[in-house]
């Protein structure tokens, strides 16, 4: 069995799981029948354990992905996994097969990590090029294996990994680059498109919420007399955070969004946290539906705490905390 950083750290998050060296071993072996392998590469997965802890860690992230990815139109999530099945299949042409096979797993596990939102955005920042403030590059930074993010200009949008450099954080996408050292970033957009200077624009939203998406779990009541309230579907309140400041939301039938505001204190992961004026539709929800509260509430939200991976939002004067968890749960 091989011993590196990754197999190591899999068996130790297995055993938090409370998984048995039986179930380790299993947890160690690919999700297809190696009984049917075909080709030199499926085997190769099958006798290599590493290999094996990496496709099963692949299959849970894509079942994860394709959860949040449920309604996208058009529905490319299941083709480019299979096109990703052919390009790790082509390994068999690498002179380090191996190798090859693993750099093919541990990238597209750290893609849907990042496209789906599957783990926070770690920090966010964004650069104004060649001094012009609406030429903006907005990056979103995950802590994935390899590090990776995902950079926004204008409609278009690229994920970049980080790649070896002398000096600063290099990050390499398909047509797409950003090197950055000290606030300052070499920015090429685009196959053949020119080198762009831009500086990183400071802002006051607080990177532990920017980029992110949640679903509300929890109402908790300050009167003991109601004391909390359980949501049935916590998919159907949602609030998502855009680093252009805007909160986009559903509240049961109804969407609508919403200007945030949030400065944090020492600790990023608190701070104060507004909401501007809620612009949304107008539908009547079914009876049950918290729906009514949850559009009177919002407003008087003041501050967030991310804790355990949750978010919370207090309400002023000790109305209420509203508890969210990362959306696709």
């Amino acid at each position: 069995m091989k011993t590196d950083r990754f197999s190591l750290m899999t068996v130790a998050f297995m055993g938090l799981l409370g998984l048995s060296m039986a179930e380790l071993a299993v947890a160690q072996t690919p999700t297809f029948d190696c009984r049917k392998a075909s080709g030199d590469i499926e085997r190769l997965v099958c006798a290599d354990s590493e290999l094996g802890a990496l496709d099963r860690t692949l299959s849970v992230v894509y079942a994860a992905a394709r959860r949040k990815a449920a309604n996208e139109r058009p529905p490319t999530l299941q083709a480019e996994q299979r096109g990703w099945v052919k390009g790790r299949n082509d390994c068999w042409k690498a002179d380090d097969q191996r190798q090859c096979v693993a750099d093919a797993y541990r990238l597209r596990i750290a893609e849907l990590q990042a496209r789906y939102r599957l783990i926070p955005v770690s920090a966010s920042a964004t650069f104004v090029c060649d001094g012009n403030p609406r030429n903006e590059v907005i990056a979103h930074f995950f802590q994935t294996d390899p590090p990776s993010l995902i950079a926004e200009r204008g409609d278009s949008v690229s994920l970049m990994f980080q790649q070896p450099a002398a000096s600063g954080t290099r990050y390499q996408g398909r047509n797409e680059s950003l090197w950055e050292h000290q606030g300052e970033a070499s920015v090429v957009w685009g196959y053949g498109a020119p080198e762009m200077r831009c500086r990183q624009q400071h802002t006051d939203k607080p990177a532990a919420l920017m980029g992110s998406s949640w679903e509300l779990v929890a109402i908790q009541s300050m009167d003991d007399a109601q004391r909390t309230t359980r949501i049935a579907k916590p998919e159907a309140f949602t609030v998502s955070f855009s680093a252009d400041g805007r909160a986009n939301l559903r509240i049961d039938c109804n969407r609508g969004n919403a200007f945030w505001k949030a400065t944090s204190s020492t600790d990023p992961a608190s701070g104060s946290l507004d909401f501007g004026p809620l612009a949304t539709t107008k539908k009547l929800c079914p009876p049950g539906s918290h729906d009514q509260k949850v559009l009177r509430d919002l407003p008087f939200v003041r501050s967030y705490l991310i804790k355990d991976g949750k978010l919370y939002m207090s309400l002023m004067a000790d109305g209420g905390i509203y508890e969210w968890q990362p959306s696709g749960k």
